[in-house]
């Protein structure tokens, strides 16, 4: 019997949702999920390391690994064949407050939108 299904915790749905190439040659789109777009936001931008990334957002280590390739891959395609990137869907739970390990956070999500 497989193990059921774990929600991914992500900070809060992206502001910018879509990206498109400039010169408009490609045609077709890619989909990043949110937990996808989570995950290089937490590795490539803020530099966590796997292990932080999956405390963050309640999932094991192995499981950010897979959906690290899977962005990847994906804006791989989009850059090479001129693709837009959308960044929609995925079984997510969004934070509905700061939380204390992120207090100190510069890009924290959360922190962004009570800001405005």
């Amino acid at each position: 019997m497989a193990r059921p299904f774990k929600c991914r915790c992500i900070c809060s749905k992206p502001k910018t949702t879509c990206f498109v190439p400039q010169n408009g040659v490609g045609s077709g789109a890619v989909i990043l999920g949110y937990d996808e777009y989570e995950v290089i936001r937490l590795l490539d931008y803020a530099a966590l390391t796997q292990e932080q990334c999956a405390d963050k957002m309640n999932v094991s280590r192995s499981t950010v690994a897979r959906m690290y390739d899977s962005a990847r891959k994906k804006m791989a395609d989009a850059l090479v064949n001129g693709k837009k990137i959308r960044i929609n869907g995925g079984d997510v739970i969004v934070c509905n407050a700061l939380k204390p390990e992120c207090a100190h956070e510069k890009h924290c999500c959360r922190r962004n939108q009570n800001e405005e």
